[in-house]
């Protein structure tokens, strides 16, 4: 990761979008030759880099190409009529900047094709050079850029061949404006300075120097980023019709009453899209609703009759009630509530006779007292309604239904899990939503006009968030997450910046709870986890085993999940049946064959040292007058005095009976040799001395340095020092023997 200013994937983009609306704000409202216009327009230079750059990127790393061009191409498609909308005669048949760069993409995709040749790769990419020169909106200068960001090596490389594409495209067009001037070949009236803010493309370099390789946080969900280049275009053109007066606000209103039921279709056709189950169930139920209620709203404020407005009364409120039914039954998913059937069997019989009373509300003038269209001295016609006992009462009923249900979710916000709570806030705000048109037009900030889209807009995309990123399926759900709790081992769910999605309650109990927005890469004990540093983990005296599985959606890695457990018995167990295999049971020193695996790992090594052997004199005679207790207690004794030895100087071990080796490390000096073989004996005498059983055994010893053999090996020194001990003991026991 780069010192200094670092920039991730998201923040990028993000830059991206503000760069390219302010040079669209500029293209719609401001004049280009004025110093305002330059100025914004350079600062809106910085998107097409960034997108060129993250093609290029995207093609290294997607894990399924043809989708990503699929969905390039799919983008590409919907941003042609809001371009042209926003745009007019500007580009004429020129296209949008997605179009551009699934162009750059389609190239990398041939260049990079194992399968074709290498003369079907160069006429494909003279036909994509081709279709951009005549058809693109940059004229290759994207698919330029691209080839740039992908085939430089270093970022430095990148910056180099980028900077050459851009300042040969600026003189090109400046020459060929120059000559347009001469020669008239084309219609446009440019002066030879009128592109040279293109420049302005290098001023994204050093953002792109910062970026440091990591995605960043989602924003508004994967498609973001692709879905906002349309919609903005959308919004400026509403805004330019409106202020430019080429449109009155009667059709900007319209206008935005259509886009709302666009919307909500849309989110429609992705709700039946996702998983089947009880949420997917009611939330297509209360989306078939809005859409009813909307086009009958739709049809309301078209209509110049009585029976029109009439009819668009009945199918807005057929939609209502049909969303209100289905608000019930979510709402009853939602927080784990049965509802007694007693609850639909009203809500249904209430909703019928309302549009019961709505259908003969023109001949009773029970619904509605009167029913009409009027002009008032506007060029359209606005609905004329009075309202009678019934529309209070149809209120009244709707307003009831979501006032209970906002008192449950409340209730069970308070009580309710992570997830539970996280997708309860959505729906709550969902219901703000829905009724804030309504408040609003009552405080008269819209003339009297009403403005449901917006909130039906609202409302449905917070509902789609609840049950598609928040994952509410159904209840089971609910009680797989109670389920998790309860299990022995820690789960713990992070997304693609590692911050925390879900952990149960075995994670909080091991590292106390962790905040959703902390990127666990920086923590102390997870870091090194998920940075693959660690095998096992040990915090406050346990062992802890973990699998760390990614997440995948699309090819595209989402987040990670980790299984920690317990293994601590596991290990204590592993290490008892270790040392009781490589250990003497009843003195504790290494047993003959761990012991020669150590000394011959030293060999290996080529580390010098000086084999012991130690014998007890006199031993069985130990073990006939005082009994094997005493034996035992002498071995026990001498045992003790050699593991007092650091293991770094010497390794100890009992051989068999009364017979012990040892191997002094990195020494084969006789005199230091013989200080610690005569502190050993000292050592000895001591010790039985304060056992009182002084005298009735001692030790020979002999020891055979590495440097005094040839062909050094455990065999060897074993045979050697065996050899010299016998003479220790043919010289009169009692002493030792160096070679």
């Amino acid at each position: 990761m780069k010192k200094g200013i670092s920039l991730n994937r998201t923040q990028l983009k993000i830059i991206a979008i503000v760069s390219m609306v302010i040079d669209h704000v500029a293209w719609g409202f401001v004049d280009f030759y004025s110093p305002l216009g330059q100025v914004m327009h350079v600062l809106g230079r910085f998107t097409v880099p960034i997108m060129c750059f993250f093609i290029a990127e995207g093609f290294k790393k997607t894990g399924n190409l043809r989708k990503y061009i699929y969905r390039m191409a799919l983008f590409a498609a919907a941003a042609i009529i809001p371009f042209y909308l926003f745009f007019h005669e500007e580009y004429e048949y020129r296209q949008n900047i997605i179009f551009d760069l699934l162009l750059g993409l389609l190239l990398l995709t041939v260049l990079e094709s194992k399968k074709l040749r290498k003369a079907v790769k160069v006429i494909l990419a003279i036909l994509l050079f081709a279709t951009s020169a005549t058809v693109g909106g940059w004229i290759i200068t994207p698919m330029l850029f691209i080839l740039a960001f992908y085939y430089g090596k270093t970022f430095k490389q990148k910056a180099f061949w980028f900077v050459l594409v851009d300042v040969t495209m600026v003189l090109f067009l400046v020459i060929a404006i120059i000559l347009n001037g001469k020669y008239h070949f084309s219609h446009y009236n440019w002066v030879w300075w009128d592109k040279l803010y293109f420049l302005g493309f290098n001023l994204a370099l050093p953002l792109l120097y910062c970026y440091n390789g990591e995605k960043g946080k989602d924003i508004g969900g994967r498609y973001f980023f692709y879905a906002f280049y349309p919609a903005h275009f959308l919004v400026l053109f509403f805004i330019q019709e409106l202020f430019t007066k080429k449109a009155s606000a009667w059709s900007l209103y319209l206008g935005i009453h259509i886009v709302g039921i666009v919307v909500v279709m849309v989110i429609t056709v992705m709700t039946a899209y996702s998983r089947p189950s009880k949420g997917q169930a009611s939330l297509l139920i209360i989306e078939f609703g809005a859409m009813f209620y909307t086009i009958g709203f739709i049809m309301e404020i078209l209509s110049d009759t009585s029976e029109g407005v009439h009819l668009a009364c009945i199918i807005e409120y057929f939609g209502e009630y049909v969303l209100f039914l289905a608000v019930i039954f979510f709402i009853s998913v939602l927080c784990g509530r049965t509802v007694p059937k007693f609850v639909y069997i009203f809500g249904v019989s209430a909703s019928m006779i309302f549009l019961y009373m709505l259908i003969l509300t023109r001949k009773n003038g029970f619904f509605y007292k009167e029913i009409g269209v009027t002009y008032s001295n506007l060029p359209f016609s606005r609905p004329y309604l009075v309202y009678g006992p019934g529309f209070y009462m149809s209120m009244g009923y709707m307003i009831l239904i979501s006032v209970v249900s906002f008192v449950f979710c409340i209730r069970k916000y308070k009580t309710g899990s992570r997830p539970e709570r996280k997708r309860l806030l959505y729906v709550l705000v969902a219901f703000i939503f829905c009724w804030l048109p309504y408040v609003i037009k009552l405080l008269g900030l819209t003339g009297g006009y009403e403005i449901p889209a917006i909130g039906i807009i609202l409302a449905a995309s917070c509902m789609y968030i609840c049950l598609y990123k928040l994952g509410f399926w159904d209840s089971v759900m609910i009680a797989g997450a109670n389920a998790l709790d309860h299990s022995l081992e820690g789960i713990l769910v992070v997304d693609s910046n590692y911050c925390v999605q879900y952990q149960n309650k075995r994670i909080e109990g091991i590292f106390g709870p962790i905040p959703d927005n902390k990127c666990l890469l920086d923590h102390e004990s997870l870091g090194p986890i998920f940075k693959h540093e660690k095998q096992t983990l040990t915090l406050n005296d346990k062992i802890y085993d973990f699998v760390q599985e990614p997440l995948t959606d699309g090819g595209y890695v989402q987040g990670h999940m980790l299984w920690i457990i317990d293994n601590t018995e596991h290990y204590k167990n592993v290490e008892k049946i270790h040392e009781l295999a490589i250990r003497d049971a009843l003195t504790g020193l290494y047993n003959r064959n761990y012991f020669q695996e150590l000394v011959e790992a030293d060999l290996e090594d080529e580390e010098p040292g000086t084999f012991v052997m130690i014998d007890m004199d006199n031993f069985k005679k130990v073990n006939d007058e005082n009994g094997h207790q005493c034996g035992d207690a002498v071995l026990i004794a001498l045992s003790e005095i050699l593991k007092e030895i650091p293991e770094t100087e010497m390794i100890c071990s009992r051989i068999g009976g009364d017979e012990f080796c040892a191997y002094i490390r990195r020494c084969v000096d006789k005199e230091k040799i013989a200080k610690i073989l005569d502190k050993l004996m000292a050592d000895f005498e001591k010790r039985l001395k304060n056992m009182k059983y002084e005298g009735i055994t001692s030790l020979s010893i002999g020891a055979v340095p590495s440097n005094k053999i040839s062909g050094v090996s455990f065999k060897a020194l074993y045979s050697e020092s065996d050899k010299v001990l016998y003479s220790a003991k043919l010289a009169g026991k009692k002493q030792y023997v160096i070679k």
